[in-house]
């Protein structure tokens, strides 16, 4: 293999340590195609095929922008400041409401809570996994507040990265919450058997270091909501609102009176800084038709700031929601046309992957974030799972 003297590649080297970005020729449906690796990261979280290699996509077509010196009029900034706590950091948006940074994998700007506090009560907006718990729990006590208070855990979904460490949680840290999801999603979390096998077979050996313990949640503590049920909770009444497209079982919650939406993953995936929404299109129930119909229900809030799990909160919230579903898309055109011409599943992911990088318009490192807040690679087997189910491919 040869050195590959790409922008992208040499940036990434710098940044992370890495060994030089290296070129390769594969076979794709029969002919030869230049591929290029960066060592030294993973594309995503359990990537069999790439292992501990990212993918550098396009290389040499843009120098790569330092993440600082990016501004984006859509992202919300404290006017109070972002206080790190121990490995914690928990940034104040005003009225009661802190983003909680649970730096997953090592990594800020990927993964997020947000606390709510008011009326002397504290309630979370998500978890994160459990391996990200003691992250969590210093972001509290960073934004002042001791974790034992928080009375209400209210999930968008059961996915790990947004619920892991509910069960953990209630068991050993939280003797007054209870956790608030969908009907359907409620099950999993009392009995998590069956999702824990599904994610083993995609995560094998890296469930620990990826998620942390998951543990049942006594099912008297959980109480699955209702489509647009109110919720006093800390101060506010918050409304739920289902939103399947992303999971069949996703939970939009909505405060009227500071027109903020917590879209956890419906309202696609962006990272700070940029202004390209993503479409995060995991197995194994991914329904575009459904996700419209969700964002159709969003626009009709006309929300002034939609909070994202991944990642951060953004006061362009129209302009944010017109970009999510073209490329939605783009995305299943791209799918389909790839695997009606033979494309494997790394072809695809190569595909995918190449798309959210040409579209992010920023540098490496925020494109490592990307893809651990939405690897490629899922992209790719969500998007394949669906088109093979309804007979497209």
């Amino acid at each position: 293999m040869v050195a590959c003297d790409n922008s992208i590649g040499k940036a990434a080297r710098a940044a992370s340590g890495s060994l030089p970005c290296r070129s390769y020729s594969t076979m794709v449906g029969g002919r030869s195609e230049e591929r290029y690796r960066v060592a030294g990261d993973f594309i995503g979280p359990g990537s069999r095929e790439l292992g501990a290699e990212r993918v550098c996509s396009r290389c040499a077509e843009r120098a790569p922008v330092r993440e600082e010196e990016t501004v984006n009029e859509g992202d919300v900034r404290a006017d109070r400041g972002t206080e790190p706590g121990a490995g914690g950091m928990a940034t104040s948006l005003g009225d009661g409401l802190w983003l909680l940074d649970l730096e997953f994998q090592g990594r800020r700007g990927v993964v997020a809570a947000f606390l709510l506090a008011g009326g002397g009560e504290l309630a979370l907006i998500e978890t994160g996994p459990t391996s990200t718990l003691p992250v969590l729990l210093a972001g509290v006590r960073a934004a002042g507040f001791d974790p034992a208070d928080i009375t209400a855990l209210l999930l968008t979904h059961i996915h790990l990265d947004h619920a892991g460490a509910a069960g953990v949680l209630v068991r050993d840290l939280l003797p007054r919450a209870t956790v608030h999801v969908h009907p359907i999603g409620a099950p999993h979390l009392v009995e998590p058997g069956k999702l824990l096998a599904s994610a083993t077979r995609i995560y094998s050996d890296r469930m620990d270091s990826l998620w942390g313990e998951v543990v049942p949640v006594p099912a008297e503590r959980v109480l699955p909501l209702e489509d647009g049920q109110p919720l006093s909770v800390a101060g506010r009444v918050l409304t739920a609102i289902f939103t399947p497209g992303h999971a069949s079982h996703h939970v939009t919650y909505w405060d009227a009176a500071a027109g903020t939406a917590f879209t956890g993953d419906v309202g696609g995936i962006r990272m700070q800084g940029t202004d390209y929404v993503c479409p995060p299109t995991p197995p194994p129930d991914l329904d575009p038709e459904a996700w419209a119909r969700s964002v159709g229900r969003l626009r009709e809030l006309a929300a002034r700031r939609l909070c994202l799990t991944h990642f951060g909160c953004y006061d362009d919230a129209a302009v944010h929601l017109d970009r999510l579903l073209p490329e939605l898309d783009v995305f299943q055109d791209l799918a389909t046309g790839a695997l009606r011409g033979g494309a494997d599943q790394e072809t695809l992911t190569a595909i995918l992957h190449d798309r959210m990088a040409d579209q992010l318009h920023a540098g490496p490192e925020t494109l490592v974030n990307l893809e651990w807040a939405t690897p490629s690679y899922m992209a790719a087997l969500g998007m394949t799972r669906l088109l093979t189910k309804r007979g497209v491919v």
